[in-house]
């Protein structure tokens, strides 16, 4: 049979039905050009690729394509060639064989580039064989994908609430039943940084390292975070000791150990006193104007001051224009250099030309310009050298800064303290003159900062206040910095006034804390928003609505509002029609022919008389009965339809029996009834009230105690159960009142900040500390002595109190006239008006006798004391009645 030319030439269209042989020429094959196949009959011919569609298939990009090659649009492959595919293709260059070898393999399924997705669910890919690619590396990134995404679906699962709480400035951990079991301060802690160590060092290594220096610490409350780079490890340590930074530094200094130790301080609340400013003026000099004409040089003063002339851009101060003496019986009245104004401040740099230059009116050009010496010469560079050395006299620095050159008067430099106290200190050198400024003076002042860290979201949403806030702060003299990223923004405000940084830092701390919302003094909150459901979708459409941020947290069982004020309303409205009706559940009842005909011939009405108005609402189309309320009364319909009787269908109703029995703190029937663990009942209102007082009528610590079986029950009721009978609000006034009474309790370890409406406390000094030290409170920057807890500066105690001793006695003439002591104790005054010797302090609880104000632990050793050493408790006076 005579052989096809056009198949030869790759152009026969006639396949296996052309009446002439089809035979595959190896020899010529390389230069015949194949066809697209476009009958069911050519299938068996190769296919050339290049003549493919150019278009990308969509699904192939996303993993979905089923065609393979068959499919017709490109599959284009962007991942790293295969070995086989290299191997392919450097055997081009080979023979000929290779070549036709390759071109009629078989070609490779498509499908095998594209990662399985099925390969990462919990079941795995079920297809055998399967056409995508089963890629173990793959397959691990998909299941961290998976586990990401698990995660962020866990979101929704009710977070178990450690009961830690931040409180007037302190950490605090309360034990499983509401009393304080731990309390810690940041100023606690002390954090240094240890450099040195031979790479590789471990945490256990550098433990032993320091107790072979000496110190003994406990493990778990010590945080150790290690850097290790190829030629050392450095390790940050952060431990539950004041001092222990400080002394680690010069035990290390002093043994001459390859480590050394800087102190990092820990500043709480991001709040921060370790920052000076110094300035001095830029060196000037003086210049003397003569005029001819007084009218000429008044003016030319004048403008001077008002700013309108200016030298090198810079303001120049004048003196008022005077008249030079005449000299000589014969001198002319009209003397050309008669009037003379003199010019300060003029930039050190400045020449007699930019003073001439600085006058530009023409008519108002001196006669003559004597340009006087330099105030000094030195560079900023060398007095900046002078103030570094002068500023380490008080401390160790850990950063100095020349600011850049301005056209400012001033130089300015900023430096950072390791303490607070250097810092303090540094503020001495204010109004020093220095020798290399010919007597200039320094400014050194000390500078507060303070700074929160928000979600960027929040800080959007509070932008508008937030720069109207910006422009008052800096009318008072303080600078504010946005560090914004994608997820975060750092809020920073600083400056020399206390009081205006305490200011902004309030104001920062409300942006940052945000707004519970509220409904008629209620936190708006339902159990719905416990998940990601519907609930929580709808709560954050009508967060995208307001363009707000609304947070939730489930521990306490609050939403937090995040934007303008005239918003929080609206917010509040909104959630809280949306809550009222998720808490509405639907159910639906697919009803049969019987039933359906059953409602239709007036069975509904039935229901509705059961159920009430617009609970059951019947579809037609579906024939369904949808009821809108509770799950009673879906089971009260299905029992109407059922047949059931009136008594059994108004059970249900009615639903489980209420906790039954008085309550035993009011003695009525509990209104609101809930029941404890140990199966007592209470009134709702009762039990808040009971839990709310507990802390005052604890003896010991803070407990709430059962007081069911007339008060014989001994439970002890936990923060678990407390969190499940009370509202949000009232258990965390539950855990402030535990928490002030532990503070009240404890006035010679912990006080609170004298500055009204500050509310931080602070820890006590030692007793036997002869120099405490000193302590700045976080929130309102205010120095206190943590000795005799008042604000007396740079004074010492026993020079604070002769100061103040004038007042202090009018004060205690006054106590002493109306019968008013102080406890020893705590200092909190006490009146006493009637009864016995016997006091009790209201504040720590503790026993004292009124006549010495001896201090005792219970009221037995008190009564004792007053009959052995006074002859009685007080109330002699009443035995006339006895006789």
């Amino acid at each position: 049979m005579t052989l096809c030319r056009y198949f030869q030439h790759g152009s026969c269209w006639n396949g296996d039905s052309c009446e002439y042989r089809h035979e595959r020429d190896l020899n010529t094959l390389r230069y015949a050009e194949p066809v697209v196949s476009c009958l069911p009959a050519i299938e068996g011919l190769f296919i050339n690729q290049q003549v493919r569609p150019t278009a990308i298939c969509k699904y192939f990009v996303q993993g979905k394509c089923t065609k393979g090659d068959a499919c017709g649009y490109l599959h284009p492959f962007t991942g790293p060639p295969s070995q086989e595919a290299q191997a392919d293709a450097s055997s081009t260059s080979g023979l000929g064989s290779r070549q036709h070898t390759n071109i009629f393999q078989e070609p490779q399924d498509s499908r095998a580039r594209v990662p399985c997705r099925f390969l990462s669910r919990p079941g795995g890919c079920r297809n055998n064989p399967c056409p995508f690619l089963h890629a173990e590396k793959d397959h691990e990134a998909e299941r961290n994908n998976a586990r990401d995404v698990e995660a962020d679906e866990d979101d929704d699962q009710e977070c178990e609430d450690d009961f830690t709480r931040s409180l007037a400035g302190a950490s605090i951990h309360f034990s499983a039943f509401g009393d304080v079991a731990d309390l810690l301060l940041p100023a606690d802690y002390s954090r240094a940084c240890v450099t040195g160590f031979v790479a590789g060092t471990t945490n256990e290594e550098i433990v032993d390292i320091l107790r072979g220096l000496g110190f003994e610490f406990d493990v778990e409350s010590t945080h150790i975070l290690l850097h290790t780079t190829s030629s050392e490890t450095k390790a940050t340590l952060k431990v539950k000791d004041p001092n222990f930074a400080k002394e680690l530094a010069t035990r290390l200094k002093n043994q001459h150990s390859t480590l050394s130790a800087m102190p990092i301080p820990i500043e709480a609340g991001q709040a921060s006193c370790r920052k000076v400013y110094i300035s001095w003026h830029k060196a000037t000099k003086s210049a003397w104007l003569n005029f001819g004409n007084g009218k000429i040089a008044y003016t030319v003063a004048e403008k001077f001051n008002k700013g309108e002339y200016k030298c090198r851009g810079q303001s120049v101060k004048s003196s008022t224009a005077k008249q030079s003496q005449r000299r000589g019986r014969g001198a002319l009245v009209h003397n050309p250099v008669a009037w003379t104004i003199t010019l300060s401040d003029i930039p050190g740099y400045a020449t007699q030309e930019d003073v001439k230059a600085a006058i530009t009116s023409f008519h108002d050009a001196p006669r003559h310009i004597e340009m006087g010496p330099v105030s000094y010469s030195v560079s900023d560079a060398e007095v900046s050298v002078e103030v570094r050395t002068l500023l380490e006299k008080h401390g160790q620095l850990e950063s100095f800064r020349l600011a850049p050159a301005s056209e400012g008067k001033r130089v300015k430099v900023s430096a950072w303290f390791g303490e607070e106290t250097d810092a303090r200190s540094a503020c001495s050198l204010n109004n020093q003159s220095l020798d290399i400024l010919g007597k200039g003076k320094l400014t050194v002042v000390l500078v507060q900062s303070a700074k929160v860290k928000v979600r960027t979201t929040i800080y959007l949403a509070w932008k508008k206040r937030i720069d109207e806030e910006a422009k008052t702060w800096k009318e008072n003299y303080l600078t504010f910095h946005v560090y914004q990223d994608a997820s975060h923004s750092t809020l920073k405000v600083e400056g020399s006034s206390t009081k205006e940084v305490a200011r902004a830092r309030k104001i920062l701390n409300e942006i940052s804390e945000g707004v519970v919302l509220t409904d008629g003094g209620t936190s708006v909150w339902s159990s719905t928003l416990d998940s990601n459901g519907v609930a929580y979708r709808n709560l954050k459409v009508v967060e995208k609505e307001l363009q707000v941020v609304i947070d939730r947290s489930k521990s306490k069982r609050q939403l937090r509002f995040y934007g303008p004020p005239e918003k929080s309303q609206q917010a509040v409205h909104l959630i809280s029609a949306m809550l009222e009706k998720e808490c509405q559940p639907t159910y639906e009842i697919d009803l049969d022919r019987n039933q359906f005909a059953w409602v239709m011939k007036g069975g509904s009405k039935g229901i509705e008389q059961v159920l009430g108005n617009d609970v059951a609402v019947l579809d037609v189309v579906s024939k369904k009965m949808v009821i809108r309320g509770t799950q009673q009364q879906y089971d009260a319909a299905l029992a109407v339809m059922g047949g059931s009787t009136d008594n059994e269908i108004r059970e249900i109703l009615d639903g489980p029996s209420e906790p039954e029995g008085n309550c035993p703190i009011c003695f009525c029937e509990a209104d609101a009834p809930i029941q404890t663990w140990c199966k007592h009942t209470y009134c709702l209102e009762c039990f808040e009230g009971a839990c709310q007082s507990a802390a005052s009528m604890s003896k010991g610590e803070f407990q709430v105690k059962c007081q069911g079986a007339d008060g014989t029950c001994s439970t002890i009721l936990s923060l678990h159960e407390l969190k499940t009978h009370l509202s949000s609000s009232v258990f965390e006034t539950v855990l402030k009142t535990s928490f002030e009474e532990y503070i009240q309790r404890r006035p010679d370890t912990f006080r609170y900040c004298p500055t009204p409406d500050c509310g931080c406390i602070y820890r006590c000094a030692i007793a036997s500390d002869a120099k405490p030290r000193p302590y700045t409170c976080r929130n309102c920057f205010e120095p206190i002595c943590t000795s005799c807890h008042a604000r007396h500066g740079d004074y010492s105690c026993a020079e604070y109190k002769d100061i103040a001793s004038g007042g202090y006695e009018a004060l205690q003439r006054l106590k002493s006239e109306l019968n008013i002591k102080d406890c020893p104790k705590c200092t909190t005054p006490m009146e006493k008006t009637e009864g016995c010797n016997h006091m009790t302090c209201v504040a720590c609880r503790a026993h004292i006798c009124w006549v010495c104000m001896s201090v005792f632990k219970a009221s037995g050793p008190c009564y004792a004391h007053m009959r052995e050493a006074h002859g009685g408790i007080g109330l002699d006076h009443l035995n006339r009645f006895a006789d």
